[in-house]
């Protein structure tokens, strides 16, 4: 790992102000919200579609990924269900190490479609490694107002 790379690893370490758990927690909840559908979700925990938890997509998410932390098979549906959604789009991305994924974030996140940010994003969480928890906290974070943006612009007149 080069210096700038410890420097930019560095710089969203001292951005960071929660734990590991929750900050996995957090960058799962934000991709499954965007990559998977309410119906998804509750496929991968079981629940039909009418269960009252899916009338609140804020908190299916949330107790997904959860569940998806805590459960392996939960896991195993998310994963099956992401890497079918994302196949394409995380081909480029899936043997790059960090680093190098946060650069292309930085470098792509107003030109990048939805699905190649999540799948820059899946590329972290999907590795299971605490060492990368922080990085993709981060990201998911910078996801979100990359979400926001967008939608807003989307409802501008034209």
């Amino acid at each position: 790992m080069s210096y700038a790379e410890v420097i930019k690893l560095h710089d969203i370490k001292l951005l960071r102000d929660r734990g590991n758990d929750a900050a996995r927690e957090e960058a799962l909840r934000i991709l499954l919200a965007i990559v998977l559908d309410s119906a998804s979700a509750a496929w991968c925990l079981g629940l039909s579609t009418d269960a009252p938890v899916v009338r609140w997509p804020s908190s299916l998410y949330q107790l997904l990924a959860r569940a998806a932390l805590e459960s392996s098979a939960v896991w195993r549906r998310c994963s099956l269900l992401l890497d079918r959604t994302l196949h394409d789009t995380v081909r480029p991305y899936a043997d790059r190490c960090p680093a190098e994924l946060v650069e292309l974030f930085l470098e792509g996140r107003d030109s990048l479609s939805g699905d190649e940010l999540a799948a820059l994003l899946w590329c972290l969480i999907r590795r299971q490694s605490p060492s990368h928890d922080m990085i993709a906290e981060r990201m998911s974070l910078e996801l979100e107002v990359v979400a926001a943006r967008r939608l807003h612009r989307a409802t501008l007149p034209a």
